[in-house]
Formats: structure tokens, sequence, C-alpha cells
């Protein structure tokens, strides 16, 4: 059940959805006005804006006009516009904090210089791309510590007129199909903000057992304390997600228990241990106000924006129905045999994170461990090891802490003998320690656990001779029984890994080309990121999935491709390199951007190794192209490719279509330990009219995001 984070826990049922389901409501207040206008106790309450602003293309992101419609002029897609409007809302909006999502690092202090100066202080990320940033005005808060964790920016604040603590966890959570990733991210956010309040304990502690204790600095640390026990706490910015989440439940109902699945997900496990957090529920501003929590199915796109409807926080063109003809539902095996987890574990373990050409090269080397220029299936089934041992590192590293628990002071510096033998028959009191004995057992060779045997592998295992097993040699043991647990697992999953690529006249393929290896990693990015919001992905690693794709290709789709392809062509049959330059020119600016010049590139150079004369591209390879880019999820840049050719793809996408939207509820604003005073509208009546009745989506010549900003008043309690 999902339940509503507006009631208490005691009062919650299963089937709370409706605007009745929240005893209490606020206002909600107009948009574009300024929320310090509704303030009534300038110390008390506090003013709280959130918004994704959608990557600064100042420098670098040039495919940001891409996301835009048609009709909407370049220049009004250009930061110099973009920056107009963001700077115009943000300061008009006059709120005391400001968290924004998808800030760029490198012209982040040219891009918000105005924030500067107009009396704001901030703190950005130190790490990724896509950078969280908080803003505060320095004449009502200070910064009192920050931490920069996964995904998550997390800034104390401290009110300069009565000293009271806000903590704020600014998200942007990973986005596709990764729930499990989203639930840690946040959890480390509040796990951090317990650190501090665990930090300030110790010290009040050491302050007291002072021999000579201070009573001056004993009520200093005891007020720290008090402060910080008794700050409100906000979670606001991207989720990437909505409905009956894990972050949901993590945040409203205060944990979220091994056995738990998130319904859009109910094979993947998300956690191998509860997780909780002390700080008691967490509210959904937005459900407060509106009344409607987005879980299970109560909000999608089938559902028009009503009065008295929570309002979509990201509203994008719905394209599905142009490219692509119905497909039905499928059932059964994930798009690939290796699971988001394991895939993930993989892009972790070769450090993929945009995929780009340079980092799939790197990925390559890597693997291919003795530099003959292709991956063998030993280097496969080595690097899936690895994989294995990273992705369930958490639990082995659980695992050798409580291995090492229960035998007092000696246990300090290792175990003895009689105790490790003792640790490997109390493995085998349940199914799950049969399980890893048996792992154990298998990787060190042996045939059963008797504790003769087990006797015997101690000086084995103890690798520096000592006497004693400390926790790095067990460490080394845990991770190949890991690999033995999981052996038939990895064995399936490197046969896998070749098996797209064998040939109906082979018994078996052993070796994969650059191009295959390649080609492989791209699926896994297409099983973990899902492409941009919103869309429905089919696997490309193969020729034959490329034909697949291109058979659900609309009849709209095809006359598009073909039209531009003949526009480019000169005998209409086939493309020259020179001719397909221009195409990619003409699209992205410059020769070397984008996943449509390394597709070209790599159908150019296989032809090229084949034949003497110079390659040219078919139209089948020139839909194919487009078909690979339509399963990494780019739908929009696919359909702006066209039009900025002549194409009119969405000439027949009327503002009358049923589903001419793709809309999510992707940003929130959680609080706890504080009132909320009011929310704010993200649109006007009149834009909400340019975009639900005139088919004005986001981003737009007014709007220069594809999220729309959440905002409210606050009030410690």
């Amino acid at each position: 059940s999902c339940y509503s984070s507006t009631l208490p826990l005691a009062d919650r049922g299963d089937d709370i959805r409706s605007n009745e389901a929240a005893t209490t409501t606020v206002p909600i207040l107009p948009a574009r006005e300024p929320l310090s206008s509704f303030i009534e106790d300038s110390k008390d309450q506090f003013s709280l804006m959130s918004w994704n602003i959608l990557l600064p293309n100042s420098q670098d992101n040039w495919w940001c006009h891409k996301q835009y419609s048609s009709n909407v002029a370049m220049d009004k897609r250009q930061w110099e516009h973009r920056q107009s409007l963001i700077k115009e809302r943000l300061l008009h909006s006059a709120a005391d904090i400001v968290c924004i999502q998808e800030a760029d690092g490198d012209t982040f202090d040219a891009d918000f210089a105005f924030m500067k100066d107009n009396g704001y202080d901030h703190v950005l990320h130190k790490k990724f791309r896509f950078r969280c940033a908080t803003f505060f005005l320095k004449d009502k808060f200070m910064l009192d510590r920050e931490a920069h964790k996964d995904r998550t920016l997390v800034t104390s604040l401290k009110s300069t007129a009565t000293d009271r603590v806000l903590h704020i966890v600014n998200c942007h959570l990973s986005g596709g199909a990764a729930p499990e990733r989203r639930l840690r991210q946040v959890h480390d956010g509040l796990q951090q903000i317990q650190k501090y309040i665990n930090a300030l304990e110790l010290d009040l502690t050491k302050q007291i057992k002072f021999k000579r204790p201070s009573p001056k600095l004993i009520a200093k640390a005891e007020k720290a304390l008090d402060e910080y026990k008794s700050a409100g706490i906000v979670v606001a910015g991207d989720f990437n997600s909505d409905g009956n989440t894990a972050v949901r439940k993590l945040l409203v109902e205060g944990g979220v228990e091994p056995e738990w699945r998130e319904p859009q997900y109910p094979k993947l496990v998300l956690t191998s241990k509860e997780r909780t957090h002390s700080f008691g529920s967490f509210v959904d501003a937005a459900e407060l106000a509106y009344g409607g929590n987005v879980c299970d199915g109560d909000y999608s796109e089938a559902i028009p924006l009503v009065d008295g409807t929570r309002p979509a926080t990201y509203v994008v063109p719905n394209l599905a129905s142009l490219l692509f003809l119905p497909v039905a539902e499928q059932k059964g095996a994930p798009r690939t045999q290796f699971g988001r987890q394991i895939a993930r574990g993989m892009a972790e373990m070769l450090n993929l994170n945009d995929w780009c050409a340079q980092e799939l090269d790197r990925a390559f080397d890597l693997v291919d461990l003795d530099g003959n220029g292709s991956i063998d299936d030993e280097e496969i089934l080595s690097l899936l090891e690895d994989v294995y041992v990273s992705t369930f590192g958490g639990q082995i590293e659980q695992e050798r802490n409580n291995f090492f628990n229960g035998f007092g002071k000696g246990s300090s510096d290792g175990l003895t003998k009689d105790q490790f033998v003792a640790r490997l028959q109390a493995l085998q009191q349940d199914v799950e320690g049969e399980r890893k004995a048996f792992g154990l057992a298998r990787g060190l060779g042996l045939q059963k656990l008797s504790t003769t045997e087990m006797e015997g592998i101690f000086e084995r295992i103890d690798l520096d001779g000592n006497g004693l097993l400390d926790e790095d040699e067990f460490q080394q043991l845990l991770e190949t029984a890991y690999v033995a647990i999981y052996g038939g697992e990895i064995e399936k999953k490197r046969v896998e890994f070749f098996k797209a690529f064998k040939k109906d006249d082979e018994h078996d393929i052993r070796e994969l080309t650059k191009e295959q290896f390649t080609e492989r990693l791209l699926a896994l990015h297409q099983e973990l990121d899902g492409g941009r919001k919103g869309s429905e992905l089919a696997e490309v690693r193969t020729e034959a999935d490329v034909r697949k794709m291109i058979e659900r290709f609309t009849p709209l789709l095809r006359h598009s491709l073909d039209e531009v392809f003949s526009q480019f062509s000169g005998n209409d049959e086939t493309l020259t390199e020179e001719e397909v330059n221009r195409f990619l020119i003409k699209t992205n600016g410059e020769l070397g951007r984008g996943g449509t010049f390394r597709h070209v590139a790599a159908i150019l150079e296989k032809k090229n190794e084949l034949q003497d004369t110079p390659a040219e591209l078919t139209r089948e390879d020139w839909y194919g192209i487009f078909a690979r880019e339509l399963s990494e999820g780019k739908w929009w840049q696919v359909v702006f490719d066209l039009e900025v050719c002549g194409s009119s793809v969405r000439a027949s996408h009327t503002s009358s279509s049923g589903d001419q939207f793709y809309q999510g509820w992707l940003d929130y604003i959680y609080f706890a330990k504080m009132s909320c005073v009011g929310v704010q509208d993200a649109l006007t009546d009149s834009e909400r009219s340019k975009v639900y009745s005139d088919g004005d989506a986001l981003p737009n010549e007014w709007h220069p995001s594809d999220h729309l900003p959440v905002s409210g008043i606050f009030s410690w309690e």
C-alpha cells in the first residue's frame, strides 16, 4: 500500500487517494507572485523553491536546443534567452532558499552571477556533470555545514535571526531503472544529518567527562546538539520517479525492508538490509496542498489536468505514437539477461558514466587484459567475477563484520584457529548460512566442511602466517566464496554475453571484436538508463534487433526518413560519406558530435574493412542509424534532426490528441519537524492554457526547462 503523508501513521489506510484523504490542507498560492509576499513572520517562516533548470548550454551541452518543439525560434533556445528567463523567475520569486538541479560546474559562476549580485550565497556540489546547487539569502541564513554525497547535496543552514537550524537535502536522483540507487542516495543524505548529530552527542559526552569540565563549554555543546536535534529537515529536488517508490516509503514511513518491492520493479531487490531514519514521518508538501499522493496509478499521462488535480512537474511531448507502431506488452524476461543490478555493477566497474566513445574505448582496454585487440571468454569471465564481488560488496562487508563480531577484545587483531572453526560451524546452522558455507568450501576446493578440514585450511587462509585470520584475509576468502556461490549465474551470463553474436553455422563463439564489445555495452546502457524520461524502449544489440526496431517504425517516420535521405543523396539510392557528413553538420553543427555521428562512423568503418571502394550508406543503413538512436531514448533528438532538415514530423500532432504529452510528477519538497504554510502553483492560468490548450510543451519560448519549479512557505515548529 501507499500511505498518505498527510495523516498520522496510525490513521493511514490502504486506499487513501482523494482530496478527502488529507485532514490538514494548506493554501495553493498563485504562481509568479513573490514568495516573500506570503510570509507573515519573517523570523519563524521561510520560503523555498526547487527547480531542475535543464542543463545550461552557455558553453557546452550543445544538444539542449533539440529538446524544444520546432515552432520555437532558435534564438529562444540559446542560453542568453534561457538565462534571462531563469533569472527573472528566480529573482521575482524572492525565495529565501533556492535548490537548483542540473547546474554546470564549469560555467556556474557566470551562469548564476545574478544570484550573488542579489544577496545570495551558495553551495555547489563538487562532483558530477549535472550538479545540485543550494542558494540562500545571506541576510537570512548562514552556512553551518555541507556534505557532497552521491547526487545529493546536504547543507545545514542557521537562521541569522533565531539560530534555528535547517537541514536541506538537495537531490537530483539517478534516472532510469535504478530504484535501489535512488533509495540509497536519499538514505545516505539523511544519514549524513544523523552523523552530524552523533558527532555533537560525542562532543557533549567528552565535555562532561573531562577531569575539569567547563560549564561554559558544556552549555555550548548542549546548545549545539539541541539545535541540530530540533532542526527542520527538507528533502527537495528532482527524484526522477513518481508513484509508490522506495524513496517515498523511506521518507513517509521511516524505513524500507529488504523484502519490499516497488510496483514498477517487482523483481528488483532494493536493499539487502532494512534502511531507516530517525527523523519521524516526512510530509509531501504538494500532497498537503492538492490532496493527491501520485501513488499506485493515481496520476498518469491519460488524466488531463483539471482544477484540484495535483499538477505535473514534467510536461514534454509524447512522441511514441508518431514514431512507433503499438507493440503488445511483453512479459517474462527483461530486456537483457543481465538484470539491472549486474548491468549497473558492470557500468561502475568500467567507469562508464557518459557512455561516450572515449569511455567505451577505455572500457575495452580495461577488459582486454592480454592486449590482443579482442575480448575472449576468460576475460569476460574475469570481468563478471569482479562485477559480482563489486555488486555484492555491501553484503560482503557486512558478512565480514558479522564474522568477526562476538569474540570480545581478542578479535580486534584477528581470529584464532578455534574461533575460525567455530564461526564456520555456526554458518551451517541456517539455510542461508549453509549456502555461504558451501561457497566457502567450493572456493577452497573442499568436498565438505568437516572439523578436520576446517582446521587444515586455516593455514592456507592465514596468508601472513601469524596464527590469526585478519579481516583482509577473510575479505579475500569471502570474495572467492561469492564467486563460487554465483558461479552458475556468472557462467550463464558469460555465455549470454557472446550468444548474441553467434552465427547460425557456429557452435560457439569465444572472442568479441572491439565493435561487438562496444555494441554489448551500449545494450547495457539502454538497460540502465532507459533513455529520457517517459520513453518506452526496445533493446538493440544486434543487426536482428535493429531490423525488429525498424519494423516498428510508423509510416510517418519512414516517410520522414525517406524524405531526408533523398534530400542529401545524389542518386536517391545511397549516401556517400560526404553526403552523410552534410547531414551531420546540418543537425549537430559540426562533425564528431552525437550518437548519429558515432553510428554512421561505425557502419562506414565496418564497410570499408570489407571493400576497396569508398563505403556508402544504403537506405536500410540509414534506418538503422535512427533505430539505434531511438533505442537509446533519444526520441526528441530524432524528431529534431528530421524537422531541421525540413520534414514535418509533428504536423499531425494536434492539440486535440489525447496522448499529446507525457506528464511526470518528478519534483518534490518533503519536510519534517516543520509545518507548511502554503504551496505555490507553478503555472498561471494563462500559462496552463498555453500548455494544455495550445499544446505548448516544455521547454518553450517562455519556460526554459522541461521541469516546472516547486515552491512553498514553511515554518519551524
